[in-house]
């Protein structure tokens, strides 16, 4: 009778490792619950790796360092980020519920992610100023998401509005920055709920008149 239930265990054990993400998905899925829930900096290479259930050999052949390691971690984000917004804006009916949808998600994910604001704004501030070349990519890649959404913003402003909007992108990020920012001092979302109905209003603001 115990020879069955040997194979049955083998046979559990070996569907978990063929199931079991690879090692790359594991160190970013680490990385990404802690870099997240604690900061950048404070997290060390070994506690990466014995969450990750990776050796450093692998870190090192997969990413190349701890740096390339956050690159990819805020990649990840932004792209998750995109993706999430792409399908809220497709649900969308006009230009401004787009815009208010970034308000919108902030709402939603303050509270599931235990407050933490911005991690692209996080993660820059922990690199004010950058030492190294790789540093220096870490930011450039929060950057990357800040244009984006800028750039966003800014070509369905400027349908609507029939001039070029960046401006008034810029006081929509505003808005947002603060909301989050209140939102992670005073643990409560509704710093970012005052911030939407100041973005609300200033979309519903008619257009300037450049003929004058």
């Amino acid at each position: 009778m115990a020879q069955p239930t040997a194979k049955k265990k083998t046979g559990t054990t070996t569907s978990r490792r063929r199931n079991r993400p690879s090692p790359r998905q594991r160190l970013l899925d680490s990385a990404t619950q802690l870099f997240t829930g604690e900061g950048i900096r404070v997290i060390g290479i070994d506690r990466i790796l014995r969450e990750a259930d990776v050796a450093k050999a692998s870190l090192y052949s997969l990413f190349g360092s701890k740096d390339a390691l956050v690159v990819a971690y805020i990649e990840d984000l932004d792209k998750k980020y995109r993706e999430a917004w792409t399908e809220r804006a497709a649900l969308a009916n006009s230009t401004d519920e787009k815009i208010l949808a970034f308000f919108d998600m902030a709402i939603e994910m303050e509270p599931e992610q235990n407050f933490r604001g911005s991690h692209f704004l996080n993660a820059a501030n922990e690199y004010p100023k950058p030492d190294t070349e790789s540093e220096e990519d870490i930011v450039e890649a929060c950057l990357r998401h800040r244009k984006w959404m800028h750039e966003t913003m800014t070509t369905l402003l400027t349908a609507k509005n029939g001039y070029p909007s960046g401006t008034q992108a810029n006081q929509l990020l505003i808005f947002l920055d603060g909301g989050q920012a209140g939102a992670r001092l005073m643990r409560d979302v509704s710093s970012l709920h005052t911030a939407r109905d100041l973005a609300k209003h200033l979309l519903s603001e008619p257009p300037a008149d450049y003929s004058i």
